[in-house]
């Protein structure tokens, strides 16, 4: 990546988190509504396939404002005619303009070589898919994307609501106060197999009476319903600062966050690779977003990490806490390569 391609795509990753800062209130939720983001798009077609009858495709560009600085990418890709029938995947990630006029190009995950994807603007209705090198593809079949000017784009949604604060039980009630004061609140878990309950309870809430809680819901008429969960500890407290992702793990032991300003790994014995901050990419099977699966993958001279982030309970025990995702990390360099395995929670990185 050339660094002003770069440069173009940080600053609408920036651009980015400012919009899912602002989304975190009822205000911000208005202001982002009246200034962006705009969806361009969407533009669709069946592209060729190796071993299915073909993939129907929906691509949805997000900008700020009009023409405005790259936000994020929205694919829905169905395989017709797999063994299993027709398999769909939905994706979430950032985008980059690279150029202009006859030679304009939009490209996905810029940063992510294994899946990166690009596309040549061939007019202001038309993207034609290009190959890794981004050269014409020799080929008869159709590989090109046409906005479909009978459908209307889905608007950007803002994040899930990440609810933090201290959970208590009140003989048959269980109240949740939340971080930065308030009144208390019912609390509802309506998570599959009430799975936010069984995870508190194996850090003994039922003995101890209370417990610190991140999880995503939604408030109606003083209750509050939670069905997923970020994380959850015994001696956990509020966030004293803004992180967009966080993983680690012992044995050996590791730490990984992302925040606003830099991508930090810390290895196994303590030496340390940073890198410029990434947002988390996802994908899920259609119609599942509660499976997403982030990932993310970055490199510099000296360091090369792939990231991804699986929706499943990950118990500490080391430290009576548990987490709504495990981590695995693939450290390329420096040499030797090595995947390092552990838990992880989100921050300002809002769920798809």
């Amino acid at each position: 990546m050339t660094w002003s391609t770069f440069e173009c795509w940080r600053r609408g990753a920036v651009v980015l988190a400012a919009v899912v800062i602002a989304w975190s209130t009822t205000a911000g939720i208005a202001r982002a509504t009246s200034q962006g983001p705009v969806a361009d798009g969407p533009y669709v077609g069946t592209l060729p396939c190796a071993d299915c009858a073909g993939i129907r495709t929906t691509l949805t560009l997000y900008t700020m404002g009009e023409g405005g600085a790259p936000l994020v990418y929205r694919m829905t890709s169905t395989y017709l005619g797999t063994r299993d029938g027709d398999r769909t995947e939905e994706r979430l990630g950032p985008w980059a303009r690279v150029g202009s006029g006859a030679d304009a190009v939009v490209r996905l995950e810029p940063s992510h070589d294994a899946i990166r994807q690009s596309w040549r603007r061939a007019d202001r209705d038309t993207l034609v898919l290009l190959d890794r090198d981004e050269k014409p593809i020799a080929t008869a079949m159709d590989l090109r994307l046409r906005r479909d000017a009978t459908a209307t784009a889905a608007r950007l949604e803002p994040p899930r609501t990440l609810w933090r604060g201290t959970l208590r039980r009140q003989a048959d009630r269980l109240l949740f106060t939340p971080c930065g004061g308030g009144q208390p609140m019912r609390l509802r878990d309506v998570s599959p197999e009430v799975v936010v309950t069984a995870a508190i309870t194996d850090l003994g809430f039922d003995r101890r009476g209370s417990v610190y809680l991140e999880a995503y819901g939604t408030l109606r008429q003083g209750e509050l319903t939670v069905d997923r969960l970020n994380r959850a500890g015994v001696e956990m407290g509020c966030p004293k600062e803004a992180i967009g992702f966080r993983a680690f793990g012992h044995e050996p032991s590791w730490s990984l966050v992302s925040n606003r300003s830099v991508l930090r790994f810390v290895e196994p014995g303590g030496a340390t690779l940073s890198a410029p901050p990434l947002p988390l990419s996802w994908r899920w099977p259609g119609g599942r977003p509660d499976r997403a699966e982030a990932s993310l993958a970055s490199s510099t001279e000296s360091s090369a990490l792939n990231v991804v982030l699986t929706p499943k309970i990950c118990r500490d025990t080391m430290a009576d806490a548990v987490y709504g995702f495990t981590a695995q990390v693939g450290v390329a360099r420096p040499e030797p390569a090595r995947t390092l395995a552990g838990c992880a929670f989100l921050g300002t990185e809002g769920l798809p």
